[in-house]
C-alpha cells in the first residue's frame, strides 16, 4: 500500500516547478524591440541572439504612459501606474495648477535634536564643568566659584555657537511611488539581495539582509535632476539651445594669464538662505596658450585641450562648522583663441554623504562601495544629457563620458555577479541617453538631420546596443556557471522626434482655455521649477474647461477638485473627456496630412485603480515622429500648434503610444505562453522563480 503512495508523491514533485538557486534581473533603459530584433537577425548582437535561441524572446509592453520613472515603477512593484502614483514625471497641484515633481516629495527634518541643538550643547558643557565646580567648591571655593564661572561661560558661548552655526533641520526627501519592491518581498523570505541603480529608489531604505544602490531620483549637489557648467571668456557667447534644461553658465574675465572665477554649489538650506554656496576657482592659463591649471578646494589640476580630468574633489563651506563634499569630473574644450571649460553635475562624495542623505542601504554600502571599487557617481541621471542638448558639449564628449559611465557600472556589475546574492537586480542607463541626442542621425527625415554628422556617428545607437550586448554576455556567463535564472528587459523602446505638439495651444485654438489679454508669459524650462517661475500666468480659469501638463496628459478643470474649476462632475465631465478624445486624434499636421494624436485614453480604461483627485483625466498619445513638447509639459502655451524639432534631443518614447515603443524582454527558458509579456509581470515571475508569496494582489501575471 505505501509504493503507490510514494510513486504518487514522486510524481507530484517532479510536477513541481524547479526553483531557481540565482536569479539575474539586468534592466536596460530604452532599448527599442524593433532594433534590437533587426540587428539580432543581422547578427550584430550575437549574446542576446543566443540568448533568444536558448530562451525567449519578446517585445514588452511598457506602461501608459511609457515613460522612465512609470514603468520602472510598475517593474518594482508589480501594479500600475494608478496604483504606484508614479504616472509621469511631473504632476500638479490641484489647488494651485502648479508642476511638481511625481515621484518626491522635499521636506524638512530634525538635524540632531532639532530645536534643542543648542540646549544640548549647553549642557554637555556646563554640566560636567558644574558637577566639578560643585565638588571644588566644598573645600576651595575660589576656585570652585572659578570653575562654575567658566562652565556658565562655555555653556552660553556653546549655546550661541550651536545656534548659529548647527542648523535645527536639514532637508529630507520622501518617495511617493506606492507599493513594496520584489526584492524587499524577497528579502522577507530569506533571500539575499542586491538592488544597484533601479530608478525610483531614493531615498534608500533598509530591508532585511538586502544592499541597494539608488538610481534616477538622486539629485546632484544643487539639488536639479543634473546641472552642468560652462566656463567661457567668449564676449559673443550664444547658446544654440533652447535653454529648457539646467545650464550653468559662467562669464570668464579674460582669456590669459590668470582668470578668477566661481562654483555654484548647493542652495543654503539648512540655514533658509536663498544664496547658493559658492567656492572661489582660479583659472591660470599657460604662457603658451596649450594647457591650463584649475585650483579649488586646495587642489590643482593641469589639462590640455580636449582632456578630461580625473575625479575631482568639491568642498562647500556653508560655515566653519558645516561642508559638504562632492566629486565631480573637468573637460577642457579649448584653450584658445577662447577658453572654454566644462564641468560635469558636481555629485555628492559616496565617501562623505551628509547625515540623512541615504543612497544606500545600509547607508555604509555607498562608501564602502568607494573605497572598494573606487569613485563612482552618485547622481541618478548619470549620463549628461544636458549640455549636448544645449550646445555646450559636442557627440565626443558626450560619447566619452558614456563610456566613463558605464565601464564603472559595469565594473560593479560584474563584482556583484561573482557575489553570493540569491538575486542580484542591476539597471543601466545608457542606451535610453543615447537614443535620446543620436536619434536624429538615424532619421534623414529628421530637422536636426546632418549628413556630415550622421557618417561618423550614424552607428552610434548599434554600438551602444553592442555594448549592451556584451554587458548581456557577461551575465549569461555567471547564469549558466550558477544554473541562475535570467532576465533581461528595457522600460520602454524609442521613436523618432521629429514635431513637438502644443496641447495647450490646441485647446486655446479650439475654445476649451481662454487666455487673459496683455499678459508677457516667458518661455518655460526645467530652471522654474526649482525656482519658483511663474506659471499659467496668463491662463483665465473661470472660462478654461481643460488644460495639459506632464509629458501628454490632459486635465479637466473640474469644480471640487481643482481651485477654480468650471466643469460640473458626472454628466458634464464625462461629455467633455470623451470630446475631447473624439477630436483631439482627428489634429492634422497640415504639411504632410499626418495625424501627430494616435489615441486618447481615459485613465479608467488603462488603470483599475488610482486616486481621481492627482491622476490626470486623460492620456494623449502620439504617433512615430511626434511628441508632446517641452513647453507643454510645463504648462506653456506656444503661437504655434505644432513646431520642427531642431534640437539634439531627437529621440523619445514619453508621450509615443507604448505600442509604437515596446521595450526588450529575454528570458534563458522557454515559455509556454504566447502572451505578450508587460513590465508588471517581471514582478511575480521573479517571485515565483524564488519560491515567494506576493504580498498583495498584482496587476501583472507570472510567465511560464
Amino acid at each position: 500500500m505505501r509504493k503507490p503512495l510514494f510513486i504518487a508523491s514522486f510524481l507530484v514533485i517532479l510536477a513541481l516547478p524547479a526553483l531557481a538557486e540565482k536569479v539575474i534581473v539586468l534592466g536596460f533603459d530604452g532599448v527599442d524591440a524593433r532594433y534590437t530584433e533587426r540587428w539580432m537577425n543581422e547578427g550584430k548582437l550575437p549574446n542576446m541572439a543566443r540568448l533568444r535561441e536558448a530562451g525567449t524572446f519578446r517585445p514588452l509592453r511598457p506602461t501608459v504612459p511609457a515613460q522612465t520613472p512609470v514603468s520602472w515603477s510598475t517593474f518594482s512593484t508589480g501594479i500600475d501606474p494608478g496604483r504606484t502614483g508614479i504616472f509621469d514625471f511631473l504632476r500638479r497641484d490641484p489647488k494651485t495648477y502648479l508642476p511638481v515633481f511625481a515621484a518626491f516629495d522635499e521636506t524638512k527634518e530634525p538635524f540632531l535634536l532639532g530645536d534643542r541643538n543648542p540646549l544640548a550643547a549647553a549642557a554637555i558643557i556646563l554640566i560636567p564643568l558644574g558637577l566639578i565646580g560643585a565638588l571644588i567648591l566644598r573645600r576651595r571655593r575660589v576656585i570652585g566659584a572659578i570653575v562654575i564661572l567658566i562652565a556658565a561661560g562655555g555653556a552660553a558661548g556653546a549655546f550661541a555657537a550651536t545656534k548659529k552655526y548647527i542648523p535645527a533641520t536639514r532637508p529630507g526627501v520622501i518617495n511617493r511611488r506606492q507599493g513594496t519592491p520584489f526584492w524587499e518581498a524577497a528579502a522577507s523570505a530569506g533571500k539575499k539581495t542586491t538592488v544597484v541603480h533601479v530608478p525610483v529608489t531614493f531615498p534608500a531604505t533598509d530591508f532585511h539582509d538586502g544592499h541597494l544602490l539608488s538610481g534616477l531620483g538622486v539629485p546632484d549637489m544643487s539639488g536639479r535632476v543634473g546641472k552642468p557648467f560652462y566656463f567661457t571668456s567668449e564676449l559673443d557667447f550664444h547658446r544654440s539651445g533652447a535653454n529648457e534644461f539646467s545650464i550653468e553658465v559662467v562669464q570668464l574675465e579674460d582669456n590669459k594669464g590668470v582668470i578668477e572665477t566661481k562654483i555654484q554649489g548647493p542652495p543654503n538650506k539648512l540655514f533658509n538662505d536663498p544664496l547658493y554656496i559658492s567656492i572661489p576657482m582660479k583659472i591660470s592659463v599657460a604662457a603658451d596658450r596649450n594647457s591650463i591649471t584649475i585650483e579649488e578646494s586646495g587642489q590643482k589640476v593641469t589639462m590640455k585641450a580636449g582632456e578630461w580630468s580625473d575625479w575631482t574633489e568639491f568642498v562647500f563651506p556653508f560655515n566653519p562648522v558645516i561642508t559638504l563634499k562632492g566629486i565631480s569630473r573637468f573637460h577642457l574644450i579649448s584653450v584658445q583663441p577662447e577658453v572654454k571649460l566644462y564641468l560635469s553635475p558636481i555629485n555628492f562624495d559616496p565617501r562623505n554623504l551628509p547625515p540623512g542623505f541615504r543612497i544606500s542601504t545600509p547607508a555604509k554600502w555607498a562608501p564602502e562601495l568607494a573605497r572598494n571599487q573606487g569613485l563612482y557617481k552618485t547622481l541618478g541621471w548619470q549620463i549628461d544629457t544636458w549640455a549636448i542638448s544645449e550646445g555646450f558639449a559636442d557627440e565626443q564628449m558626450f560619447w566619452d563620458d558614456m563610456n566613463f559611465t558605464v565601464a564603472q557600472n559595469r565594473k560593479m556589475f560584474n563584482s556583484f555577479l561573482a557575489g553570493d546574492s540569491d538575486l542580484l537586480v542591476q539597471c543601466f542607463e545608457f542606451p535610453d541617453r543615447v537614443g535620446h541626442v543620436f536619434w536624429r542621425f538615424m532619421d534623414p527625415q529628421h530637422p536636426a538631420y546632418d549628413p556630415v554628422l550622421a557618417a561618423k556617428w550614424g552607428d552610434a545607437l548599434l554600438r551602444s546596443y553592442q555594448l549592451m550586448d556584451a554587458i548581456v554576455g557577461d551575465a549569461m556567463k555567471s547564469a549558466e556557471k550558477n544554473h541562475a535564472s535570467l532576465i533581461v528587459l528595457s522600460d520602454h523602446g524609442f521613436a523618432s522626434f521629429r514635431k513637438s505638439v502644443n496641447y495647450n495651444t490646441w485647446l486655446v485654438m479650439n475654445g476649451y482655455m481662454t487666455l487673459k489679454t496683455g499678459v508677457q508669459v516667458k518661455d518655460r524650462n526645467v530652471e522654474m521649477l526649482f525656482d519658483q517661475g511663474q506659471f499659467w500666468e496668463n491662463v483665465d480659469w473661470s472660462k478654461t474647461r481643460a488644460y495639459a501638463m506632464g509629458l501628454g496628459e490632459l486635465y479637466i478643470n473640474l469644480q471640487g477638485r481643482e481651485a477654480h474649476g468650471i466643469v460640473q462632475p458626472g454628466a458634464e465631465y464625462d461629455a467633455l473627456k470623451k470630446e475631447l478624445q473624439s477630436r483631439l486624434v482627428t489634429m492634422t499636421d497640415v504639411e504632410n496630412g499626418e495625424h501627430p494624436v494616435r489615441r486618447v485614453l481615459a485613465r479608467e480604461e488603462v488603470y483599475r485603480q488610482f486616486d481621481p483627485n492627482m491622476i490626470p483625466d486623460l492620456f494623449i498619445t502620439n504617433n512615430d515622429g511626434y511628441r508632446v513638447s517641452w513647453q507643454t509639459s510645463l504648462g506653456g502655451i506656444p503661437k504655434a500648434l505644432l513646431d520642427p524639432n531642431k534640437q539634439v534631443w531627437s529621440g523619445d518614447h514619453c508621450s509615443v503610444d507604448p505600442e509604437i515603443v515596446k521595450g526588450i524582454f529575454f528570458y534563458n527558458r522557454k515559455l509556454a505562453t504566447d502572451r505578450p509579456p508587460y513590465i508588471a509581470d517581471v514582478y511575480p515571475t521573479v517571485l515565483g522563480l524564488l519560491g515567494v508569496k506576493a504580498p498583495y494582489a498584482l496587476d501583472g501575471v507570472e510567465l511560464k
